[in-house]
């Protein structure tokens, strides 16, 4: 894609050149069987004897490529050809026997949740979306092997726990549409279970039922794409279940659009983010079913531009390869240690979703659409998964508020992720950094935001959370109030130390991360006596001004002088404030700017009029052009 007008539409003819880099990347990483990959990155237990996700989850791409009976199986990239419905049989084959070195069923099942039951609901799809190519042609001892490997990871568990239950419903739905022995109270169950994390509003809690605060980008990865899977291979037996769950995807993709940036980057947050542009794949299907709000054009730029976003910052190796990290210079810790190296082509949900469009489909033609960034300024509030999403038209940048999903520090604890300054998902001494974050410290210990006991965002943007840290053998309360101003946020911490404790407790509290590519020059800028620090990179800056509670700042610089720890760039700078000493009950505010680096930084610390609580607990914030914001407590 490098080369190309970056504002120029996106075509099929792009897609399709990138599509035959995947294959051929994908294909010459194959073992002698076709049914594992053999690739660069960090290997985990199901890379043994070759990824089995590597080929599991390119049937994604490959199922939706070869659905369409006009389409040509033959793909050719620089001189080679790709037989797809060849190598696409041979894996369904070979990772389905039990006599093939390359099966998928060689270790033995990690419980009633194995990793192989995810891989098992797009092997089944696939099988159903290629039916009249390979399944019709299938021997019988072919399709006894698939179907008993399917069943061996489709039996049910004792209890529905999170998103995985959508792998058990297609898994058994694909076979029931294959005339294949199915389990139907097992499709029954798992969809049951959607009713119970059902929050509203498009949006589903990911665990065993709603309240326990899971949201991320499995909204679009699992409870978009799969439901939309159902509703594609088996939907038609349960015309009104079908409805309802289309209606909630309507509901879901009216937000997706606001998470992006006007460059195609995306407000990158939580776990799983190797799986990169695979979020594509809901809002296609949904545009394919009927279900996406808003015009087809909107989402040819959505699509086109998330897609280059990787492509043209290394999110492909050389060889065609997908990466575990999101580009290449970004931190591979942005990994989980479920992610193989193979892992990563969940992202071709993408292609799923494009291949499923006829290759006359008005989404390759239609003209394309502004994102809601390029419209204009807006900020919205999400209630159920508790965010506020702000863009900011000037910039193009978009920013996400997170007030109530929770553990995993490094990647939930956050107070923004943002597409200008992305976060450090990396350690530096077993600990997060903390940008986008209050520390608390007790010597060379430091405390992070884990339980969030409570929270609440409401109009016209502002979040407010209670949570804890624990630090110095003890655990304090901190009350949290954000408002949002444009590329501005305003941070309030009422700190209530554990009374037990008897070391002293203080504070760092980082901004967030200017990332920039490796041999670039940022500017660095400090004044202690107004209290702000700030960083400047390529046209952006983060900045950061005490206004009250603070004794301390530090000037921009990587965390404890480690890079390599960033999200996307090579690079980091963070400033920080900071407190030596904590009283029992201490109030601290400080405003952040995220945004462009012609910022007048004087004006900082003047921007905010007044700001503080009262005496119910309800905190308020006056700018300086007389807008008043008041928050009430929790």
């Amino acid at each position: 894609m490098s080369g190309r007008d970056p504002q120029a539409p996106f075509t099929r003819d792009e897609a399709l050149a990138l599509w035959a880099r995947l294959v051929a990347g994908w294909a010459r990483s194959l073992d002698a069987s076709g049914a594992r990959t053999l690739m660069a990155g960090v290997p985990n237990p199901a890379d043994a004897g070759g990824s089995y996700e590597g080929v599991t989850r390119m049937l994604w791409g490959l199922g939706g490529w070869l659905s369409r009976l006009d389409r040509p199986a033959v793909l050719h990239w620089r001189g080679e050809a790709f037989d797809l419905d060849a190598l696409t049989r041979r894996a369904l084959v070979a990772g389905t026997d039990p006599d093939s070195p390359g099966y998928w069923g060689a270790a033995p099942a990690r419980g009633e949740y194995d990793q192989r039951t995810v891989e098992s609901g797009q092997v089944a799809f696939a099988l159903w979306q290629t039916r009249e190519r390979i399944w019709a042609r299938l021997g019988e001892r072919e399709r006894q092997n698939l179907i008993a490997w399917l069943d061996r990871f489709g039996q049910r568990p004792a209890a529905w726990r999170n998103n995985w239950a959508l792998f058990w419903t297609l898994n058994h739905a694909a076979r029931k549409a294959l005339g294949a022995a199915h389990d139907q109270d097992v499709i029954d169950s798992s969809l049951d279970y959607l009713e119970g994390v059902y929050c509203g509003d498009g949006w589903y809690d990911d665990g065993p039922r709603r309240g326990v605060n899971h949201f991320d980008d499995y909204n679009w990865w699992v409870f978009g794409a799969h439901v939309l899977a159902w509703a594609q291979c088996d939907g038609a037996t349960q015309p009104e279940r079908r409805a309802r769950l289309l209606d909630r995807a309507r509901q879901g993709q009216a937000h997706f659009p606001y998470f992006f940036a006007a460059d195609g980057a995306y407000t990158e947050y939580g776990r799983s983010l190797s799986y990169k542009f695979a979020r594509l794949g809901a809002p296609l299907w949904a545009y394919r079913l009927g279900a996406w709000p808003h015009p087809v054009g909107l989402l040819r730029r959505l699509v086109g531009r998330h897609l280059r976003w990787y492509v043209d910052r290394g999110a492909l190796r050389a060889d065609g390869t997908l990466r575990q990290a999101l580009t290449a210079e970004g931190s591979v810790a942005i990994r989980e240690g479920y992610i193989s190296t193979g892992a990563t082509y969940w992202a071709m949900l993408a292609f799923a979703g494009l291949w499923s469009l006829p290759d006359d489909d008005p989404f390759w033609t239609a003209p394309e659409e502004p994102l809601p960034v390029e419209r204009g300024d807006f900020t919205r509030v999400f209630p159920q998964p508790g965010w506020v999403v702000a863009g900011n038209a000037r910039t193009g940048a978009v920013q996400r508020f997170n007030a109530r999903s929770q553990h995993y520090p490094a990647k939930y604890g956050k107070f923004v992720y943002s597409t200008i300054a992305p976060f450090n998902p990396g350690l530096v001494d077993g600990e997060p950094a903390p940008d986008a974050m209050l520390s608390l410290t007790a010597g060379q210990e430091w405390g992070h935001r884990t339980d969030t006991l409570a929270s609440a965002v409401g109009e016209p943007g502002w979040l407010r959370m209670r949570h804890e840290q624990r630090v110095g053998g003890g655990t304090h309360r901190i009350d949290t109030t954000i408002v949002v101003r444009g590329d501005l946020h305003l941070r309030a911490h009422r700190v209530t130390l554990d009374p037990s404790i008897r070391v002293p407790i203080g504070a760092v509290e980082g901004a967030a991360p200017l990332g920039f590519p490796v041999g670039a020059l940022p500017t660095i800028e400090s004044d202690p006596a107004a209290g702000w620090e700030r960083a400047a990179a390529d046209g952006r800056a983060v900045a950061i001004a005490r206004l009250r509670g603070y004794d301390g700042q530090r000037r921009a610089a990587a965390w404890r002088g480690r890079d390599g720890i960033n999200s996307v760039y090579g690079q980091y700078l963070m400033p920080l404030l900071a407190v030596d000493r904590l009283e029992s009950r201490h109030d601290l505010i400080c405003l952040v700017h995220l945004g462009a680096a012609d910022f007048d930084i004087t004006e900082l610390t003047s921007v905010v009029a007044d700001a503080g609580w009262s005496e119910d607990g309800a905190f308020s914030v006056t700018w300086r052009d007389g807008t008043a914001v008041q928050v009430p407590p929790l």
